[in-house]
């Protein structure tokens, strides 16, 4: 079993307490999916107790954390959320059960003040909550649990969702798409049959790999970083991946026409660069998807664009890429000359201006605005 204060997901990095199936005491800064790294102990059990089969630990340590990796308890009335988990064994794994909660801290001794207050800013994670599965009497239907919300969107230029007031930014408009994703979570109306509750779904990825014979002396490569920006979605930090596409109609923020009379719903931003450019990779979703792209914000020019290419199309002019039901999202490659690619830029000279464009005939929850930029 385990607790880790201040958070609602692992992706927090919680100052964490652990008791094992024998009742020993752990403590550890989680990670997102990882057990994170272990740390010495700083509380002291008091008592260690099983009856009727449920294990009792008693603990006590100082207010004060050791250090920064320790959390800190408030001394003020306030409230702490937490997460805990219940694991599928007796040892440190992977977690059968899980839930976000809260505490509520209040004086002891003292009078403590419980009003109603101004109306909470959207989208910057001030309204707390928490999402839960609720099942439905269907044989198919077996999922449960309760996730924390983490989303926030980041004011612009960062991005314009906020500004867009997209649902994805605050729990009191969301309604559906990443964080509501989780193992067997059946996401349909109440009255909808689970369609393939007798049957598997398959799905199909194919890979190719293009790769170059390393030589030590000299070098024939170099390494490479991944850099986290160029995302324009939702997320804990005001920037992560998903947001919602509206069902765009006159007057709908984001909504314009294209050429065809096709409803296009755009959101942009402006983040700062870093590094010489080598692979711009976009991750976006279908069918919504329709492009992104990266440009100077100073001088407009492109640096990348990327939309995706479906297996049956007439875009694709090689015969062994004409693959129905496959889809690609060719990404932007930089490099030497003698290989046909253009210099890395150097995005470190100047803001870019990240776009995005989905087709909005339909509305669409939980699609991504999500780069993946690699520099040397």
């Amino acid at each position: 079993f385990g607790v880790g204060f201040n958070a609602t997901s692992m992706g927090d990095a919680p100052w964490t307490i652990i008791a094992d199936g024998q009742g020993n005491v752990s403590e550890r800064v989680l990670q997102d999916q990882s057990p994170g790294e272990a740390l010495p102990s700083s509380v002291y059990v008091l008592s260690n107790t099983v009856s009727d089969n449920i294990r009792t630990v008693t603990m006590f340590r100082s207010v004060v954390g050791k250090t920064a990796q320790y959390f800190t308890f408030p001394t003020t009335a306030s409230g702490l959320p937490f997460i805990n988990a219940v694991g599928s064994g007796p040892s440190l794994a992977y977690h059968k059960s899980k839930a976000p909660s809260s505490l509520q801290l209040v004086p002891d001794g003292a009078p403590a003040c419980i009003c109603g207050g101004k109306p909470l800013p959207f989208g910057t994670l001030a309204a707390k909550g928490v999402l839960t599965y609720v099942p439905t009497n269907q044989k198919g239907d077996i999922g449960e649990g309760t996730v924390g919300f983490s989303n926030a969107c980041a004011k612009e230029p960062l991005s314009d969702l906020l500004t867009q007031q997209n649902p994805t930014c605050d729990i009191r408009t969301y309604v559906g798409g990443q964080l509501s994703c989780h193992h067997m979570w059946s996401l349909l109306d109440a009255d909808q049959e689970i369609p393939w509750a007798d049957t598997p779904l398959k799905y199909h990825l194919k890979y190719r790999f293009w790769y170059q014979e390393y030589t030590e002396s000299p070098p024939s490569h170099k390494a490479i970083q991944r850099f986290g920006i160029g995302d324009l979605g939702a997320g804990r930090n005001g920037l992560g991946a998903e947001f919602d596409v509206p069902k765009c109609d006159d007057g709908v923020p984001g909504c314009a026409r294209g050429a065809d009379g096709t409803w296009i719903h755009t959101i942009q931003g402006v983040q700062q660069g870093k590094g010489n450019l080598v692979a711009a990779h976009f991750h976006c979703h279908a069918p919504t998807c329709l492009s992104m792209e990266i440009r100077n914000n100073n001088t407009g020019e492109v640096i990348c664009r990327s939309t995706p290419l479906y297996g049956s199309s007439s875009q694709v002019t090689d015969d062994r890429f004409k693959e129905p039901g496959f889809i690609a999202v060719p990404p932007c490659l930089f490099g030497d000359a003698e290989y046909g690619l253009d210099a890395p830029p150097n995005l470190a000279d100047f803001p870019i201006h990240i776009i995005k464009t989905s087709n909005a005939t339909y509305g669409h929850h939980g699609e991504m605005a999500h780069s993946q930029f690699y520099f040397i």
